[in-house]
């Protein structure tokens, strides 16, 4: 090593003997850089299907390092953007060079390609939830190293590793199957047959640093999609993930019989604990709410028969209710509805004025693949 400084120094002493920048041969020759390698810790998944597509939920489609300097721990605009990379490769590895020192590295995950001035830019930069996909959902995560220094060609120094675990910005809501018993009841000898299941009351952001929308946000209407009924003018992107409308072909019965639905959906999260029984015109935050529409038929003693053109109507309302944090649905965690048992009819709509005013909700908190995971179970 000594060898190598002496042979350098010579040089750039003849080097200042015919050029005056000595600063900037000193700069690229005696104080090299620093090269990052990112390594992405990414959240394990589960196969699924929204709308009977296979989907990992793990998957990485595109990936943004950004490398800010880390000046304060308070004031995150002054850790201004030193650099970034971006790969649409699946790459879950990257390297980047930049100066040493401390740095804050964040990694994007599946969002678009973004420009920041600093790390409180990105911190409070609000992710739509159309940016999401049944085979790319928005992953992010940050850390904290210190570069130092590194040459190759020299022999100095070595690569700066940066492992960043990143978690998704937002959560699943699964159903997996219905349970069907009229027995004993005026539905004796009926089916129920479902054609669709959708979710209403999907908060349609989040910020990249997890910051959900507050409740007095969410008294908008702007933050909403699905806002108490379907709405056909929400994204073509989002309703991929927040319904599967008249595709469903399941008919459970007569009287009794269960079914698999296994159909999974994605949303922000959403810290409202209001009721969803709210009939008045002016939007208000509310608990976001799963919906299963499908029809009775072969009704006795109903002049049904089983034609379907004379079917009944009938809707099944359920909310995600609050957990022990005090909000419902919450970033990185999986609701799953194991079960729904039925042996009622249900409303004549997915409005609130509709719904049918009875049912029980059972949940427990048990450990899943996700950052938590909640286990429903709804009785009607």
């Amino acid at each position: 090593m000594k060898k190598y400084l002496l042979i350098t120094l010579c040089l750039l002493a003849a080097a200042c003997q015919k050029n005056a920048s000595f600063e900037k041969v000193e700069n690229t020759e005696i104080v090299p850089g620093g090269t990052l390698l990112v390594d992405l810790m990414l959240p394990s998944g589960p196969l699924t299907k929204v709308s009977g597509t296979d989907t990992k939920e793990s998957a990485v489609k595109t990936l943004q390092i950004f490398v800010f300097k880390d000046i304060s721990g308070s004031d995150f605009s002054q850790n201004v953007r030193e650099t970034d990379k971006w790969s649409a490769d699946g790459s879950t590895t990257l390297a980047l060079n930049t100066y040493v020192g401390k740095k804050k590295v964040w990694a994007l995950v599946n969002a678009p390609r973004l420009a920041f001035a600093n790390e409180q830019e990105l911190m409070s930069h609000y992710s739509r939830l159309e940016e999401n996909s049944a085979t790319g959902l928005v992953m992010t995560g940050s850390t904290n190293v210190e570069v130092g220094e590194y040459n190759a060609a020299a022999s100095v120094g070595a690569v700066t590793p940066a492992p960043i675990t990143v978690s998704r910005l937002g959560a699943r809501i699964s159903v997996r199957n219905v349970n069907v018993d009229f027995s004993g009841t005026s539905l004796e000898g009926c089916y129920l047959d479902i054609k669709e299941v959708y979710i209403l009351n999907a908060v349609n952001s989040v910020s990249l640093g997890g910051t959900a929308r507050t409740t007095s946000e969410l008294g908008s209407s702007a933050y909403w999609y699905n806002l108490e009924a379907w709405n056909d003018g929400v994204p073509a992107a989002a309703q991929a993930i927040l319904g599967d409308r008249g595709n469903l072909n399941i008919s459970i019965g007569p009287t009794s019989g269960t079914q698999d639905i296994n159909r999974f959906f994605y949303v922000y999260p959403n810290v409202s604990t209001a009721a969803n029984d709210n009939t008045e015109s002016t939007p208000s935050a509310r608990l976001t709410r799963l919906i299963l529409h499908g029809y009775i038929r072969g009704a006795a003693g109903r002049n049904l028969g089983d034609n379907v053109a004379h079917a009944e109507e009938s809707y099944y309302c359920f909310d995600i209710p609050k957990s022990s944090t005090g909000i419902t649905v919450e970033r990185n965690h999986t609701y799953d509805i194991e079960n729904i048992s039925i042996s009622m009819p249900g409303g004549t709509s997915d409005l609130p004025a509709h719904r049918p005013k009875y049912g029980k909700v059972n949940a427990t908190i048990t450990v899943g693949e996700w950052g938590g995971h909640t286990t429903l179970t709804y009785e009607l």
